[in-house]
Order: C-alpha cells, then sequence, then structure tokens
C-alpha cells in the first residue's frame, strides 16, 4: 500500500485558553481546537500538491486539526473522506489524569529519551513508541483495498514510521507499507 502522510495544519487554542473555564480543556478537551487563519492557508496551499493526484481515498484523524486540514483536501478533488479514530495523536497522559503542562513535558522528554519505551516505575504513563505504531497498523488494516491513500495525522504517530526530527504542518511525505507482511502483537499480551 501507498501512503501520503500528511500531518495536519496549524491549530489553534486560543479559544480554548480564553474559556471561562480553560481547566475543562486539558487532555484530549485540547484536541477540539481548531485551525489558525495561517493554518487554513496552508491546508489549502497542500490541497493544490499534484502528490494528492493519484490517491484513492483520504483518512483522517478525528481530532479537529487532522479533520479540517482533511476537508480541504478533498474539497476540490472527488476524493472519499474516511475518518478514522485510532489515527490520533500519540497519548502523553494514558491514565487520563489531565496531566499539567510540566508533567506532559516530562512525559516527552522521558519517551524521547527513552526512545518511546515506557521506563520502570516512571512518574508519568504515557503511550509508548511501540503502541502507537501497532494502533495505527491495526486500523490500518481495514483500508488495505485501496492502493494509495493519504492519511491527514499527526507527527508523534507519523514519526514512528518515517525517522524525521520534524515535521511541518501540511507537510507530505510518501510511504510504503506492505501490510500482508505485518504481523501485529496484541499490546495486552506485551
Amino acid at each position: 500500500m501507498e501512503i501520503l502522510f500528511i500531518r495536519h495544519s496549524e491549530p489553534d487554542y486560543s479559544m480554548l485558553d480564553k474559556a471561562s473555564h480553560p481547566e475543562a480543556y486539558a487532555g484530549f478537551g485540547r484536541d477540539l481546537a481548531p485551525l489558525t487563519v495561517r493554518g487554513r492557508t496552508l491546508a489549502q496551499q497542500a490541497a493544490q500538491s499534484t502528490l494528492l493526484d493519484d490517491v484513492d481515498a483520504v483518512i483522517s484523524s478525528s481530532i479537529t486539526r487532522a479533520l479540517e486540514t482533511a476537508t480541504y483536501l478533498v474539497r476540490n478533488r472527488q476524493l472519499e473522506l474516511l475518518v478514522e479514530p485510532f489515527f490520533h495523536e500519540w497519548r502523553p497522559d494514558l491514565e487520563g489524569l489531565n496531566y499539567t503542562e510540566v508533567e506532559l513535558d516530562l512525559a516527552y522528554r522521558l519517551f524521547m529519551e527513552n526512545s518511546g519505551a515506557l521506563i520502570e516505575n516512571s512518574p508519568v504513563r504515557y503511550e509508548t513508541a511501540h503502541a502507537v505504531k501497532t494502533r495505527f497498523l491495526k486500523a490500518l488494516q481495514k483500508y488495505k483495498a485501496y492502493d494509495k491513500v493519504a492519511i491527514v495525522s499527526h507527527g508523534m504517530l507519523i514519526r514512528q514510521f518515517v525517522p524525521m526530527d520534524t515535521i511541518d504542518y501540511c507537510q507530505m511525505i510518501p510511504y510504503t507499507i506492505d501490510l500482508e507482511s505485518i504481523e501485529i502483537e496484541d499490546e495486552r499480551h506485551r
């Protein structure tokens, strides 16, 4: 299967930060943020890319910033837009404790320092690199009838397949995967 990974465009968290109770939008609540004006412009520019010309479908993470980006990509093309909830971003807070910014930064630092592994007795519990990759591959199985798909997702997820330190907003990265040769472990038995 040919994949065109596309990182979502630039999100705008300002309205959530200014809400009467911004703490209500911690954790997954932050994923409700739409794109900035610049983010919408970047997505509209990305929609003109010839890399999308031979794509069979666009599959988007269900997170708002990815889904809004995807709508710009399909708007003037005759492409099917599918929404995949398991193509979401890496989870730095597995237990839903609404970590503080300090704890989120610690989770990210530990993830990076330990190559995505969760160290024993970690003060924070985050999704491992292996779990991110497995989650994605399990969800991708249902799309194997397609020859080439564009997947609008998130930097940390994309980096589990493409070794890049930085992925820009709306950056498109071609990738090939042989789904038939992949054995997917059940994460619960690791």
